[in-house]
């Protein structure tokens, strides 16, 4: 199966914002979608330029109930900024035509998710532009009830 049948057989929804947003409209975004744990941003363009996820926002939000142990973390309190300046613009992404064993073998890619706490997996068309998501937990779901 490729990753344009999965997004057919397995509908996420993909949150997206511009990176000119605020960090407080990105936790409003995820707030208003509890199921939702990785926000994807989009340049001008409609352009995949990045990611923002849940832990890596709760900390930059939270910043000020804790004490402070670094330079960085006294700046972060100082001010937020945009989504853009803190989104992590090095993603893993799956095109529309991969095959999802292709992917599931490709054991650098679950790791690196892993390591980064992204639980969903964008797939993009040629331009870079967000076609939906693999959610991981949707994979292991499949991966439980094919291996049972």
């Amino acid at each position: 199966m490729k990753a344009r049948e999965w997004l057919a057989r397995h509908p996420a929804v993909a949150l997206t914002i511009a990176g000119d947003s605020s960090l407080q409209d990105a936790a409003r975004l995820l707030l208003d979608h509890p199921e939702g744990r990785d926000i994807f941003v989009l340049d001008a363009e409609g352009h995949l330029s990045g990611h923002l996820g849940l832990w890596h926002l709760t900390s930059l939000l939270l910043a000020e109930l804790r004490p402070t142990h670094s330079l960085r973390e006294l700046i972060e309190r100082i001010t937020l900024g945009t989504v853009a300046e803190h989104m992590d613009d090095r993603m893993l992404c799956v095109g529309a035509d991969e095959k999802i064993d292709d992917i599931l073998h490709q054991h650098d890619i679950f790791q690196q998710q892993v390591e980064r706490r992204v639980e969903d997996l964008p797939v993009v068309d040629d331009q870079r532009r967000l076609l939906g998501v693999i959610r991981l937990a949707d994979l292991l779901r499949d991966a439980i009830d094919v291996n049972t």
